[in-house]
């Protein structure tokens, strides 16, 4: 092999190992921590791990949401991605117990039988279907005169329509209704290939898919934490 071939695989060599380390340079440039700017009462911050792995969460108010899942760099842009969080949340009847007050009353319980508060409560009773509140710390005591047919509960805040469910065969001398609460992947954000727009120091996108209607299709600008 002549010096001017050797010269030219050498150089052809360089070539390829400079590009791959730019490729790989350009890949791992975006990692770090970014957090949302602008937005009035919105809370959000995404991390970009140098492994290929994100972190997000947002609170908004009594709303929180999070999510885990990677990153690439795609035409100039960071593409998110999780899995698909398609787990409903579930309501389901669990037993009936003694009412202090002698009032019929609704407890949803968490999985560790903690009581919930902010589940919204409808029921049929007296003749009629009526939205009747909210879940307190202890519970919540319904206006009704005999015992509910039927009781619905859902979750407005994080978008999850109430769910019917039939207690007509659990009437008694026990007037609380429990129910059992499953959350499933409630408060997870789905990102199905979603460009985040590098801009210098900061990722945009338009945040969608939401329950939170004040912030809607809203652009959301997050800037590199120092």
């Amino acid at each position: 092999m002549n010096r001017l071939r050797l010269l030219c695989l050498l150089a052809v060599a360089a070539a390829h190992v400079l590009a791959a380390g730019a490729s790989a340079q350009e890949a791992a440039a975006p990692a770090g921590s970014y957090c949302l700017r602008g937005v009035h009462e919105v809370g959000s911050c995404i991390r970009l791990s140098p492994d290929g792995k994100f972190e997000y969460f947002l609170a908004y108010g009594a709303y929180d949401e999070t999510a885990e899942g990677t990153w690439r760099v795609a035409d100039g842009a960071v593409v998110v991605t999780t899995p698909a969080y398609d787990k409903r949340p579930t309501f389901t009847f669990k037993r009936m117990q003694a009412s202090e007050a002698g009032t019929y009353d609704v407890i949803v319980e968490a999985p560790n039988t903690r009581p919930i508060a902010g589940v919204d409560v409808g029921v049929t009773c007296d003749g009629a279907t009526k939205s009747a509140g909210v879940t307190q710390a202890a519970g919540f005591a319904v206006d009704c005169k005999t015992a509910p047919s039927a009781i619905s509960l859902g979750l407005g805040m994080f978008g999850i329509a109430p769910q019917s469910i039939d207690v007509s065969a659990h009437g008694g001398n026990d007037k609380t209704y429990v129910f059992g609460f499953t959350p499933g992947d409630l408060g997870k954000k789905r990102f199905a290939d979603v460009p985040l727009r590098v801009d210098g120091d900061a990722l945009e996108m338009t945040y969608t898919d939401t329950p939170i209607t004040e912030v809607q299709g809203r652009p959301f600008r997050y800037v590199r934490e120092r």
